[in-house]
């Protein structure tokens, strides 16, 4: 699995448990404790390096049934290791509660929260869960090795090819509607937590604010998460609308828009900058960055951005339709043709 890029949004808050912190936690974290002091601190004062696990160590290496081999990735939920299962002989990419021993528990609920959501999604294109646990006082769940690239990492030499992109959008969109249709909900969809394996297929991955979509129907939001240039608006406000299906096809339109133009619908100078965007700014049609994006695929990405949840499209099986009638040449839902338009496609 790779490196996943840091998710800013989240406040998370630890307090030391007294005579807790024991084993590997104090090999991992021990630097921690004198930084932290008695009282509670946002984990965002500590430093980077105070979270991580010296893999020069052999104790902090052995990790009950797997050897942690490199560290390859860290957000806002944990870091992510390629590790050796013993027992399988397999190498997996193994996940740690970034907070180690001293995160609340409402943090530890949510990192299992993510785990036990992805786990019941069986998927071709959705990583998938091996295990939950913890040891020495570390929550952990491995998970499938994708050994590629994310596609953060492919856009850093710019956007896609509007096909190509339109490739990718329609098996993620199908992944997303299959998780849909188990009741899960992704609500960080995001270019770093798209994995591309070796044969150039995308893997989802990072259900880190998954919840069940029958509970997010039956309770209004109570915090602001997710990554800003990629929130719907509905997640950037309190209590606005209800979190549904609609959020991740946000989601979905904002990895579109990026693969097309290189860059997030919006981008400020902070996370609070970005959020007031967000929701009370039109986003730029993505012709506007390049007039070379076909019509009907800058249609597609404005539908799935719209602010409206009921705006958008239904489902993510409808967007992947219409990226296939894309594909095929076909007009597309979301834009009809005038008579010359139908008459040369025609032809």
């Amino acid at each position: 699995m790779n490196a996943h890029g840091p998710n800013t949004h989240d406040t998370l808050v630890a307090t030391i448990p007294p005579g807790q912190a024991g084993g590997l936690a104090r090999l991992a974290f021990g630097s921690a404790s004198s930084m932290l002091g008695a009282g509670a601190k946002h984990l965002a004062f500590l430093p980077l390096d105070s979270l991580e696990l010296d893999l020069s160590d052999p104790e902090q290496r052995d990790f009950g049934d797997y050897e942690l081999i490199e560290q390859l990735g860290q957000g806002g939920m944990g870091v992510v290791y390629r590790a050796r299962q013993r027992s399988l002989q397999r190498d997996v990419a193994l996940k740690l509660l970034a907070a180690g021993p001293w995160a609340s528990p409402e943090f530890v609920v949510r990192f299992r929260r993510e785990a036990q959501s992805a786990a019941r999604l069986q998927h071709p294109n959705i990583v998938p869960i091996y295990e939950i646990g913890s040891h020495a006082e570390l929550n952990f769940f491995s998970m499938a090795l994708v050994r590629g690239q994310s596609l953060a990492q492919l856009l850093e030499s710019g956007p896609l090819p509007p096909k190509h992109a339109a490739r990718l959008l329609r098996t993620i969109a199908e992944a997303i509607d299959y998780a849909h249709r188990l009741g899960i909900l992704h609500l960080d969809l995001k270019p770093a937590n798209v994995l591309i394996d070796e044969h150039g297929e995308p893997q989802v991955a990072d259900f880190g604010l998954a919840r069940r979509l029958d509970e997010a129907l039956s309770n209004d939001s109570e915090e602001v998460s997710g990554t800003p240039s990629y929130m719907a608006p509905e997640q950037a406000q309190l209590k606005s609308h209800r979190i549904s299906t609609a959020t991740d096809i946000y989601g979905l339109g904002a990895i579109l828009y990026e693969l097309l133009t290189g860059r997030p619908p919006f981008v400020g100078a902070n996370a609070r900058a970005t959020l007031e965007q967000v929701v009370h700014r039109d986003v730029v049609s993505p012709r506007k960055h390049s007039p070379l994006i076909p019509p009907d695929l800058d249609a597609i990405c404005l539908q799935c951005l719209a602010k409206d949840p009921k705006q958008r499209y239904l489902s993510a099986r409808g967007l992947a339709d219409d990226l296939a009638r894309f594909l095929d040449g076909r007009a597309v839902s979301v834009r009809p043709l005038n008579l010359w338009e139908r008459t040369r496609r025609w032809a």
